[in-house]
């Protein structure tokens, strides 16, 4: 055993880590606890120790919300070192710098769909014993409803008839581009009977190779050396989650987690401080947008899908919560 497990291992057996996990199995949605005197990883070992000592549920999921991107990204890195047989979902702004709308970014737009995808792929729409790790500005953009997406969701199977025409028909309704060839998502390319899409909800781009109007193969591919990745069955094509659906089809994030999720707060002043911040600004933004700035840009801020700092405390009202206090 590496000194890493050993020293995981000690954690599982603290006393304190398992007074947090009775506490959360007997108090369940009403738990509240503040821990303080943790620094630096101590705190990703506390949060996978606590993980690792919960009864499994089929649906046990944490939230860690941190205070800033950067500190996210390290918690992430370290949670995933710790985690054994647990999912560790890092979900991002949509911007290039947090609180700063001028920018997309696609590929945490891409991470964003790709959390939201999995998260409401399954009938019960959780995230099967995982941790997801955030910050205020990626909170502060609402996410699709579950029953939407899932509605919007288009699936594809091998050995059932496709019409290429109806394809090429949804994709544009659903946001994605055309292009000689896809290289990031949002893209897709028709070559005789070779369908290429590069799904929003996916890391790698599709495949789709049609014999008449069915589909004979489905692979994955790398979109720079053109080589197969991975067979599959079937594909579900996801449209673009921050753009393509309007404010009353979003929720926040909190609305779609499982009713069991445990949430993790470094500073719960310091996120509704934070959230108001971001409105502000993204008032300040929307107000400047004129015709120049890109359809994607104007898009995302025409019906401020944005979450107000009042509406966390409604979310969170029944979820149990961890208040982590380094003093």
């Amino acid at each position: 055993m590496s000194n890493l497990s050993h020293l995981l291992a000690a954690f599982d057996k603290h006393p304190a880590v398992l007074k947090i996990s009775q506490a959360l199995e007997s108090q369940a949605a009403a738990a509240r606890i503040k821990l303080t005197g943790l620094t630096g990883a101590q705190e990703s070992f506390v949060v996978a120790a606590t993980l690792n000592g919960q009864k499994p549920k089929g649906n046990n999921c944490h939230l860690f919300i941190a205070n800033s991107k950067e500190e996210a990204a390290y918690r992430q890195n370290d949670l995933e070192g710790l985690s054994t047989g647990q999912q560790v979902y890092f979900f991002p702004d949509s911007f290039k710098r947090p609180a700063f709308f001028d920018d997309l970014n696609p590929t945490y737009m891409l991470q964003r769909s790709e959390v939201i995808s999995k998260m409401t792929a399954t009938a019960d729409a959780a995230v099967a014993a995982g941790i997801i790790v955030t910050y205020p500005e990626a909170l502060f953009e609402k996410v699709v409803k579950p029953e939407v997406l899932n509605q919007s969701r288009i699936e594809v199977k091998k050995g059932e008839k496709l019409d290429a025409d109806f394809v090429i028909q949804v994709l544009i309704e659903y946001g994605f581009e055309r292009a000689d060839f896809v290289f990031e998502p949002g893209q897709f390319s028709i070559r005789g009977g070779i369908i290429d899409l590069f799904s929003f909800g996916n890391e790698l781009p599709y495949r789709i190779e049609l014999f008449d109007d069915e589909v004979e193969t489905i692979r994955t591919f790398d979109p720079t050396t053109q080589l197969s990745q991975r067979s599959l069955s079937s594909l579900s094509i996801v449209p673009n989650l921050s753009t393509r659906f309007r404010q009353d089809q979003k929720v926040s994030l909190f609305q779609i987690l499982p009713a069991n999720t445990v949430i993790w707060v470094k500073d719960y002043q310091f996120l509704l401080d934070r959230l108001q911040y971001c409105f502000d600004r993204a008032e300040q933004f929307a107000s400047k947008l004129t015709a120049l700035d890109s359809a994607e840009l104007r898009d995302l801020f025409r019906d401020r899908a944005f979450l107000y700092p009042g509406e966390v405390t409604e979310d969170i009202a029944e979820r149990a919560m961890i208040f982590l206090d380094g003093k």
